[in-house]
């Protein structure tokens, strides 16, 4: 809170006086310090800078940030003059990883396109992230789609993208339904799982019902449902609130079902950005643990190049050889049959993970507990 504050103070002052002001000379120093962990006291003649008047000269910020938005509307408007472009066109353009566009921007250019070809706008859905939408965005999304029965949930339900579980793993635990809103801000395909850790302790401190989707390996994935908030750094007692779900990818007749399981009374939790560990009671009884864990690096200890072992690194990571998150699970603690089928998990590394949260009330644990 106090580097959010200092931080929004300082571009304040520097809007008004410039960057090498007293003020932000000040609160430069004393953001140094609050990121060093120690205790701050902003002074009350920093509190309330004065706003820019017409003769204040423009910062550079919001010079750029105008600019960029300008030329970002110029683009959007060529592109939607563009009536020539063909089906290969907007498929090689939904398909960029990176473009200036946001995500509605996109989804109303393709609708346009899909109204002058006579096509249906329903096969581009794949190509859209819904989550990054706002609630009106979303409301706007699904007066263009088909009337289909699942349509609500793939646009309102961030589970309905999940990039490690399909519909078909959410149907048994009634996770599919669109008034379950969650909102995805985690997915290993677009950010690093070296972050993961931290952010999901963070996000833990922020928000109220959290879904965290592991994928361990071909065989399972595994799902924690957490409905409270965890403080970071501190043992939390959770009870019997947690559910883990797990899902099994055996194949045949001794495929396993599907599971889920709530914790029971004096369960803990905690997590302090290096470390996730739900246990009953004492570490030794530890059901779920999440670590970075150690890192073979005998393949690029000894490139001299800093940009070269950074590449080699990552091989590492894409090959399986090391990974950047790993997990422990008991999962005689789900069920023996999954146990028997997915083997032992003991510091696998984490091939990928997903996190929601919720963003509108639902009854999850109680449709969970009518599986178990």
């Amino acid at each position: 809170m106090s580097l959010g504050q200092v931080k929004n103070l300082f571009l304040d002052w520097a809007r008004l006086k410039g960057p090498m002001s007293p003020e932000c000379q000040q609160l430069n120093r004393l953001f140094s310090q609050c990121v060093d962990g120690n205790r701050i006291k902003i002074p009350e003649s920093l509190k309330d800078p004065p706003k820019p008047n017409e003769l204040t000269q423009p910062f550079i910020l919001d010079v750029l940030h105008e600019k960029a938005s300008t030329n970002n509307e110029s683009q959007l408007v060529e592109i939607n003059e563009q009536d020539h472009y063909d089906f290969d066109d907007l498929q090689l353009l939904l398909s960029r990883q990176s473009l200036s566009l946001s995500e509605f921007e996109l989804i109303r250019l393709t609708t346009k396109w899909c109204e002058r070809a006579g096509e249906g706008f329903d096969r581009w859905v794949p190509f859209f992230n819904f989550s990054a939408l706002s609630d009106e965005q979303k409301a706007w999304t699904l007066s263009k789609l088909p009337i289909m029965a699942m349509t609500p949930g793939l646009v309102m339900n961030g589970l309905l993208q999940s990039s490690i579980l399909t519909p078909q793993d959410l149907v048994p635990f009634r996770l599919h339904y669109p008034a379950l809103r969650w909102k995805r801000v985690f997915d290993s395909t677009i950010d690093r799982m070296s972050s993961f850790l931290d952010r999901t302790a963070t996000s833990m401190g922020l928000f109220h019902k959290k879904l965290i989707v592991l994928r361990l390996d071909e065989r399972l994935s595994v799902a924690i449902y957490i409905p409270h908030k965890i403080v970071r750094h501190q043992e939390c007692r959770v009870d019997d609130s947690v559910s883990v779900f797990a899902f099994p990818r055996s194949q045949g007749s001794e495929s396993s079902r599907y599971r889920v399981v709530p914790t029971k009374v004096n369960y803990r939790l905690f997590c302090d950005g290096s470390v996730f560990q739900l246990y009953n009671n004492r570490r030794a009884d530890t059901w779920i643990f999440l670590t970075h864990g150690p890192s073979d690096d005998s393949s690029y200890r000894n490139i001299p190049s800093q940009g070269d072992q950074r590449r080699e690194k990552q091989t590492t990571i894409l090959t399986g050889v090391n990974s950047e998150c790993r997990a422990s699970i008991a999962l005689n603690k789900i069920s023996s049959d999954i146990q028997r089928h997915a083997g032992r998990v003991n510091r696998q590394g984490i091939m990928g993970a997903v996190r929601f949260l919720k963003n509108s009330f639902g009854n999850l644990a109680h449709n969970s507990r009518k599986f178990m």
